[in-house]
């Protein structure tokens, strides 16, 4: 039995959501109400003392296997579930997953998320436009790097895979941030048609 851990707006608990249903996996989702301090309590920090989701539990019999960060519980999930596999066989292709995973880990997360909170989350009256600029320029160089390292496609890293689950979220939201992928980054553009085009992008939503 799998339980995810989630706060629903949450990106992050998106990019696993994204995952489980690429591998129509069924689960139970236990929503966290962030706002109300629930990832605060002892309960939870005792399945992660970091007090953030998302977190899957998988449960085999009288054992609890706990898992956090989405990185970490997606590749746990392929692992514990190779069937529709979602990373390469061969050793290259593997790594060149875990290098666009590890560049939305470290760049697009960290650029795109301030983007994300001051764009759609701040009334006009608190929204700084400092934060906004300077988030937007960061998201845009991370995006020219994430179309440097495509190749021929149809997706990130070729064959749809972990790497396509992470960056799914955080580009989706772009255009509403004021970013005209369609016009700006016509490759990722194309990529992310194709992503919108998959049962598991509505299916995560």
């Amino acid at each position: 039995m799998l339980k995810l851990y989630q706060f629903p707006a949450s990106g992050n608990s998106r990019i696993v959501r994204i995952v489980l249903s690429e591998k129509k996996l069924e689960y139970e989702r236990v929503n966290i109400a962030i706002r109300k301090g629930e990832n605060r309590e002892p309960e939870f920090l005792r399945l992660n003392p970091r007090g953030k989701v998302p977190i899957l539990v998988h449960r085999e019999g009288e054992r609890d296997t706990v898992v956090y960060e989405s990185t970490i519980i997606n590749e746990y999930l392929e692992d514990a579930f190779p069937a529709a596999a979602l990373m390469p066989k061969d050793p290259a292709g593997r790594a060149r997953v875990r290098l666009l995973t590890n560049l939305f880990d470290t760049a697009m997360s960290l650029a795109a998320g301030p983007l994300i909170i001051e764009s759609l989350l701040r009334s006009d009256e608190t929204r700084s436009q400092e934060v906004v600029d300077k988030s937007r320029k960061a998201t845009r160089d991370v995006l020219s790097q994430v179309a440097s390292l495509m190749g021929d496609g149809p997706y990130l890293a070729g064959e749809y895979s972990l790497a396509d689950a992470s960056f799914t979220p955080a580009i989706d939201t772009l255009g509403a941030c004021g970013i005209d992928l369609e016009a700006e980054f016509a490759p990722i553009w194309r990529w992310l048609t194709r992503v919108r085009n998959r049962p598991s992008f509505g299916e995560s939503s």
